[in-house]
């Protein structure tokens, strides 16, 4: 035997490289086993794959084979969730075992008092959060059983968006990565960006708005800091797809919801917003409203108009943030019904033909303003203030949050026929 023969022999014999094991195989999903009827019930509708971002579920796998991503759909989301099991710590037990006991509700092998969630548990704890969230949108601005466009195309009586999804075409999409460098090769093939940072984006192509942050960011390896953290992310994307995305809309009161979803959930952490490059003022208090008191004190706050002029969220500061969570504090616990006509007004900003345009934004916005509330801004100024120093006196039980609409409420719900 020549030795090229035994080198071929030597090289046959040799085990095969290992294979990487698929941990992201809903097949594996110890909760719902990837059972077509277990998920219908809990209200789900895959674990993929389908498409997302640019592209699809497959095409991410294939910028990130190093990672396990567990993919799931709901209702009005798509979601990929890529991190792995969490220890649950004191604090979040009780909270988590409420959330969990839920869940169970749905995918019966859930154990509520469980010491750790494994990552197929946390994805679909995750669907849970993210459904909730949904609806507490949908409480706030009174959308009831609102019907949107049917994504045909056709338009039949008034405009009502280009698609189901409160006027999308496409669901709300999450992306939850592990590293700071995964973001990146998302960001830069599905956005053509290399942003660090969270990153909301407009799939305009497919009709779909998403969320793409990761965990080595701020305090995102703290349950409760994500689940807040896609909160904020959530209220913005759910507002700019409201009504379709067709223009954007005053950063003031995006932001002021933002912060007040995200602190319904936990207000010991919070998200800021800044633009592209901009490093967002920040803060690491919970409690608020001892600083909104100083700056109506120091005659600091700023003004309503001051807010309006704001461009871009890179020029948000600390006021303003403390300011706009404040604001919407005030409108959603004293003006609920109002702020929900309100906003639909906003989004129904309209030319001659009765399509969505920006054009005269500002305009629109005085008008809608007075229109539903009765206010001038200066009226509201002094409104908002005669309200904050009352609310926020010293000796007052922590607050801020305005707590979940009262079913059954009567108020301003928008209608039209869907298209």
């Amino acid at each position: 035997m020549n030795g090229g023969s035994l080198a071929l022999l030597l090289l046959c014999a040799a085990p095969a490289p290992a294979q990487k094991k698929h941990l992201d195989d809903p097949a594996g999903c110890s909760w719902c086993h990837n059972d077509a009827e277990a998920l219908k019930k809990a209200g789900l509708v895959s674990h993929g794959p389908f498409a997302f971002g640019k592209y699809d579920t497959a095409k991410t796998h294939e910028l990130l084979p190093e990672l396990d991503i567990r993919w799931v759909e709901t209702e009005h989301f798509r979601i990929g969730f890529a991190l792995g099991a969490h220890k649950i710590k004191l604090e979040e037990k009780k909270k988590l075992l409420a959330e969990l006991t839920r869940l169970k509700e749905v995918l019966p092998e859930v154990k509520p008092e469980t010491a750790i969630l494994d990552p197929w548990m946390r994805t679909h704890l995750y669907a849970q959060r993210c459904e909730d969230i949904y609806k507490r949108f949908m409480e706030i601005l009174h959308l009831g059983d609102t019907k949107f466009a049917d994504g045909s195309g056709v338009w039949r009586g008034a405009y009502m968006g280009e698609g189901p999804f409160l006027g999308m075409k496409q669901k709300y999409e999450v992306l939850v990565l592990p590293s700071e460098a995964a973001h990146v090769v998302f960001l830069e093939a599905n956005c053509g960006l290399q942003i660090r940072k969270s990153q909301r984006w407009h799939y305009i192509e497919r009709g779909a708005i998403g969320i793409i942050c990761h965990a080595q960011q701020g305090n995102l390896r703290v349950d409760q800091a994500l689940h807040g953290h896609v909160a904020f992310n959530l209220a913005h994307n759910l507002l700019d797809g409201l009504n379709h995305y067709s223009y954007d809309t005053p950063i003031w009161f995006h932001e002021g919801l933002a912060h007040v979803m995200e602190r319904e959930i936990d207000p010991d952490y919070n998200s800021f917003d800044s633009g592209e490059g901009a490093v967002a003022d920040t803060t690491s208090r919970s409690d608020w409203r001892p600083e909104v008191l100083k700056l109506i004190t120091e005659d600091k706050a700023p003004r309503l108009a001051e807010l309006l002029s704001l461009k871009s969220y890179s020029e948000l500061k600390l006021p303003h943030h403390y300011i706009t969570w404040s604001m919407m504090d005030f409108l959603l616990k004293e003006k609920p019904e109002e702020f929900a006509k309100f906003v639909w007004t906003i989004k129904n900003c309209k030319d001659e033909k009765g399509l969505p345009t920006g054009a005269n934004l500002a305009e629109w916005h005085r008008k809608s303003f007075k229109d539903c509330f009765g206010w001038t801004y200066p009226d509201f100024d002094e409104a908002w203030r005669a309200w904050a120093k009352e609310a926020y006196k010293p000796g007052i039980p922590k607050g801020g949050d305005p707590g979940p609409v009262i079913p059954g409420r009567t108020g301003f719900t928008p209608g039209g026929s869907g298209g």
